[in-house]
This record gives C-alpha cells, structure tokens and sequence, in this order.
C-alpha cells in the first residue's frame, strides 16, 4: 500500500467515522441543491426559454438571440480554468459565497434590459462571469474532499442537482413568463439564484484538516499534463461536448424535420431530462463498483444507438428511446469527470484539470452548435450529422478505454 492509500485509511479510521460521514453526505446533498439553483441550469437551461418573448418584444431575429448563448458558452470556457485555480487556491465554499448574490442580481438586472442587442450580448458574456464561483467544480471538489470509498456515489448525488434543474427550471421559467412576463421571470430567477448562499453557509464544509492533507496529495497541473490519461481524457471530452450539445440544441428540430408534431416534439425533452436525473446517481454508484472507461463505454453505446435513431429518422417511440439514451451519456459525463481526476491525478491539482477539461468540453459544445446547423443547411437534413457523431461515439469509447488503471485508487486497496 502506498503512502496515499495510506493516509486516506488512516482519515477513514473508526474514530469519529460517523461524524465526518453525515458532514460529507450533508455537504453532498447540499451541493446537489446548490447546483440547481446555480448559473448551469438558471442561465443555460433557461435561455431557450426567453427567446420567443425576446423576438416578440423587440424584434430581434431568432438567430441574432441565439449567438447570446454562444457568447454564454465562449465565457464558460474562458473562466473555467481560472475558476479551477481559485478553487484551488480559496476552497469552493469561500467562492460560492462570494459569487451567490453578485450571479442573483445579475440575472435581476436583466429586467432593465433595453431594445439593443449590443447591451445583450454584454450581458450574457457577464453573467457567467458574475456566477464564477457556482459552476460545479466548487460543488465537486468541496463533495470529493469527503469521499473515498464512495466517492462515485457522493458525486452523483451532488451532481443530480443539475439533472433535476434541468427538467424543474424551463418549467417554472416558462410559468413565470406566462404568468408576470419575460422581465419579471428575470426577478424570479435571480431570487432563486440567492438560495445558494444560505446553502453554503449553513450546509456546506469544507474538507477537515484531517483529511485536507490527503487532498493535498497527487500531481500538479505540470505532471499531469505530462502524463498519456491527461490527454486522452481531454481528447474524450472535447468528443462528448460534440455529442452532447448536438443532442441537446437539435433533438427538438430533428423530431420535427421526420415529421412528429410540434406539441409532441416539445415533451420529448423531459425524457432526457429524467434520464439525465437517474444517470447522474446510477453512474456515481457504478464508478464505486466498476472502471470508468468500461461505466463510459456502456452509456456512450447507448449514445451511439439515441444517434442512429435519430439519423434514421424518429418517430415519437424511437424519438423518446433516442432522448432517453442521450439523457443517460450526457447525465455520466461529469459525473466521469469528476471521478477520473482525483483517481488519475489525486486531489492537489483537481480544480485547475476539471476547469482545463471543461473548457474543451465547451469548445466541443460550440463547435456543435454551428457545425450541425451548416450540415442540416447544406445537405437538407440532420442525418449525414448524427453518422457523423455516431463515428464521434465510437471513437471516444476508445480513449476512454485506453485510460489505463487508476494512480490514486485508495479505496480497493
């Protein structure tokens, strides 16, 4: 047993065991609610839903609206590494206080919006920005600090609370809308978005000193970045951006163009949704019983099989069958992540290679965005796209099974 595995037995000792466990399951669930109330699902999750009223208002083009959303992924991207140092080098918990109300007021001040697309674009390069400190690698590392022997679990906890958010927050947006109007949906959702400071004040530890020293173990940013599993795992998620995104912009349109109607075509979503809910805790579950690559290489089968669906063409049974399976890849994917960098690199460097990682899962997200747009407009239909994916699935199963075994897999020591 090597001197890591060590020292994680020891900060798994009997002594005050029962203590520390319902302070990491706490500080878990914490981070699952945190996380449904974060900029992941009341920026991102939400902006669709605000595109119809936009256009209504100021007549705006709907593709003119849409490159908000590409401006929210291209400062995503930017951020992530940064807020991975910080994360780091602050601890998750000082940054979600800090960055709670600057996020709530942000999505509050879109209610003073003007007839000017130029201060719209400059918000959504914003808001992101304002919400640095809630993206989930806070929740994740504050969540892997707690673990070892179940960590998979603990993560997939934590990272529920996106998949709820997912399904929850486009529901009681479109409410609100209906209800009060687009600028007050604003007001809602930015109110929303404060729940997460109360959350980390009172829910949420940072890891103890104790175990703060195992932490502290593993490769730098410099090593890691030297070694074959960094790159591969880099590589693989720049691939599932690609699938992801692409599943998750064009399923609507796709069920459309084979012709399924447009009430019908708008509930499909929710299936992917509830699958995503139930992929993000299985998953967690399985990482603590089996290898990620061979956890990964079975959902993105099930990736490859939602794509030919959809190439084919989908009716409502297959286009629900296809949403499903999405769900459950894009539901694993970090739930992988955030379990492969502490077992690949250990826990010194974890927010710097998630934040690096996540940003290349954004380029991939925004090369899809436009790279299956131009080939529906050139070919005159989705499916030479989604057999190009399909290929993209199969390609990325590989990498992840040519990972190798863990370096920091304490917990079957």
């Amino acid at each position: 047993m090597d001197k890591s595995a060590t020292l994680i037995q020891a900060s798994e000792e009997p002594s005050g065991t029962g203590s520390r466990d319902a302070t990491g399951w706490r500080t878990a669930m914490a981070s699952a609610l945190g996380l449904t109330v974060g900029p992941s699902v009341l920026a991102v999750m939400s902006f669709g839903v605000f595109i119809t009223p936009l256009h209504r208002e100021f007549g705006w083009s709907v593709s003119a609206i849409g490159l908000g959303a590409s401006l929210l992924s291209i400062t995503v991207m930017i951020i992530s590494p940064l807020q991975g140092y910080l994360v780091d080098r602050f601890g998750g918990r000082r940054l979600i206080l800090w960055s709670s109300p600057v996020f709530g007021l942000s999505l509050m001040a879109m209610y003073f919006l003007p007839d000017n697309l130029s201060v719209f674009y400059l918000a959504w390069a914003l808001i992101p920005l304002c919400g640095l400190g809630l993206w989930p690698v806070s929740y994740l590392r504050l969540t892997a600090g707690w673990f070892e022997r179940r960590l998979g679990f603990a993560l997939g906890i934590a990272n529920s609370g996106i998949g709820i958010g997912t399904v929850v927050v486009p529901i009681l947006t479109a409410s609100l809308i209906g209800a009060f109007g687009w600028r007050a949906a604003f007001l809602g959702l930015g109110t929303i978005a404060l729940i997460a400071f109360p959350v980390a004040y009172f829910l949420i530890t940072e890891p103890t000193p104790r175990r703060t020293d195992v932490q502290t173990g593993g490769d730098t940013l410099r090593v890691s970045a030297r070694r074959r599993p960094f790159w591969l795992i880099l590589g693989a998620f720049l691939l599932l951006g690609l699938v992801g995104s692409s599943i998750t912009v064009y399923q609507i349109p796709l069920l459309l163009d084979a012709g399924v109607p447009e009430h019908i075509a708008n509930l499909v979503p929710v299936a992917l949704g509830l699958a995503l809910i139930v992929a993000r805790v299985v998953t967690g579950w399985l990482l603590d019983r089996f290898k990620a690559s061979v956890v990964m290489s079975f959902n993105l089968a099930g990736g490859l099989i939602s794509v030919l669906l959809f190439a084919a063409g989908p009716n409502v049974v297959t286009g629900l069958i296809a949403a499903a399976l999405a769900g459950l890849l894009i539901g694993a994917e970090f739930d992988v992540l955030s379990y492969l960098v502490p077992r690949h690199f250990g826990r010194m460097a974890y927010g710097k290679i998630y934040g690096i990682t996540f940003s290349a899962f954004q380029i991939g997200g925004a090369i899809a965005s436009s790279a299956v747009s131009a080939s529906r407009e050139s070919s005159g239909s989705y499916t030479p796209a989604m057999l190009t994916l399909a290929v993209v699935c199969v390609v990325c199963a590989g990498l992840f099974m040519c990972l190798g075994p863990y370096r920091y897999d304490a917990a079957h020591k």
